[in-house]
């Protein structure tokens, strides 16, 4: 009997990925960095928010506040604005939230905040702020680019873009309040450019004294207050007529009514919390939102966006609402047929209502929407657009 040969088994060659081409970790003490710097904006953006600068002018900031007799403010309506969309770990939100030093204070539960103390209504911030002109169009990093030009020169407070009431379309200048009376001062006399561009520079007091000289009005008038509108004119005895109001037709709504599907509401979560949010993207009108139905329908007022241009805005923002995604969609024509006639007769039964109480109209007299009392707050109080 002859014996079986063995075969030595020989081992294939391992392959080797070159130091180059193996996929790099990245080092933990960068991931720590990040997290730091994201912790330092998100705290310094929530803490201009409650800030004695911009929280007694800021009126739907103040709303919040007042909502809730302790002044808590849910986190999640706070992570929902503008300037806090890209910061998506809520857990980090609430971390860097607790390690405010002084301003702000995180309930246990991680779900609200609100101030440690009370407000500090300053006297002089109207002389402590410049105004400046000379900007261009608006970009959508236009608002942190300012607030870094405007920061090398002092401590800044605040940039506020100025923009159109009607349209809301910036107008190419800014009020910037800083910290101290010398720093705005500085500013105010210096020549300064932004990207080759000589701006418009001066006091706001200046400036307010230029526009009161403009319209005709006396310019020892003009009054400091945080949240003023406009001139002092009390001493002009005729007013200015109105101009007669366009009749609304279903044309002016063709492509100005989004549809949003898929809502859900509950307590603090109806009508009004939607017009709330509505209102940080653009200029509403009419809102229909039927008890018990998941679909909103909102007319788009603001000149210079229409439903295909809120729609994509909305999507590209993540929209939410609830803790619901809604589907946003365009209205068809259909719908925006059904929308018109829905709102004429809500205008009608409005006008009814008021003529009935001698033209006073009343506690519920006028007001948007298809709820009623009840759900969202008090839903029949007239809505007053930015």
């Amino acid at each position: 009997m002859t014996d079986t040969p063995v075969v030595e088994a020989v081992a294939a060659p391992v392959e080797t990925i070159p130091a180059a081409e193996a996929p790099a970790e990245t080092p933990a003490v960068e991931v720590k960095a990040d997290k730091a710097a994201q912790k330092a904006q998100i705290l310094k953006q929530v803490e201009f928010y409650f800030s004695d600068s911009n929280l007694p002018s800021d009126k739907f900031m103040s709303e919040l506040v007042s909502k809730n007799k302790d002044g808590y403010v849910s986190i999640a309506k706070i992570s929902s604005f503008k300037r806090m969309r890209e910061f998506t770990d809520k857990d980090l939100i609430v971390e860097a939230l607790r390690e405010s030093p002084e301003l702000l204070q995180v309930s246990e539960d991680g779900l609200t905040v609100r101030r440690k103390s009370a407000v500090v209504h300053t006297k002089d911030h109207f002389q402590r702020s410049i105004y400046a002109k000379g900007f261009g169009e608006e970009t959508p990093s236009l608002q942190l680019e300012l607030e870094e030009y405007f920061s090398q020169y002092g401590d800044i407070k605040q940039v506020r873009m100025r923009r159109n009431n009607e349209t809301s379309a910036f107008k190419g200048s800014v009020f910037v309040e800083y910290a101290t009376l010398d720093e705005a001062n500085k500013v105010a006399s210096s020549k300064l450019q932004y990207k080759d561009q000589d701006l418009l520079v001066m006091s706001k007091q200046a400036y307010c004294e230029m526009k009161a000289k403009e319209l005709g009005l006396d310019p020892s008038e003009i009054r400091a207050r945080p949240q003023s509108k406009g001139f002092n004119n009390k001493d002009k005895k005729e007013k200015r007529p109105r101009e007669e109001e366009k009749v609304e037709t279903v044309e002016d709504m063709k492509n100005k009514v989004i549809r949003l599907t898929g809502l859900t509401s509950a307590e603090g979560a109806g009508l009004k919390e939607i017009k709330d949010a509505m209102k940080e993207h653009f200029r509403y009108g009419y809102v229909k939102w039927p008890r018990e139905s998941d679909v909103a329908e909102i007319q788009i007022k603001s000149d210079d966006k229409d439903a295909a241009k809120v729609v994509a805005d909305l999507q590209e923002s993540g929209f939410t609402f609830n803790g619901t995604k809604p589907e946003i969609s365009a209205a068809s024509d259909e719908q925006v047929q059904a929308f018109f006639e829905d709102k004429k007769t809500w205008e009608a039964n409005m006008s009814s209502r008021e003529s009935n109480r001698g033209g006073r109209g009343g506690r519920g007299g006028r007001g948007r929407g298809g709820r009623g009392r009840g759900r969202g707050g008090n839903d029949r109080k007239k809505i007053r657009t930015d």
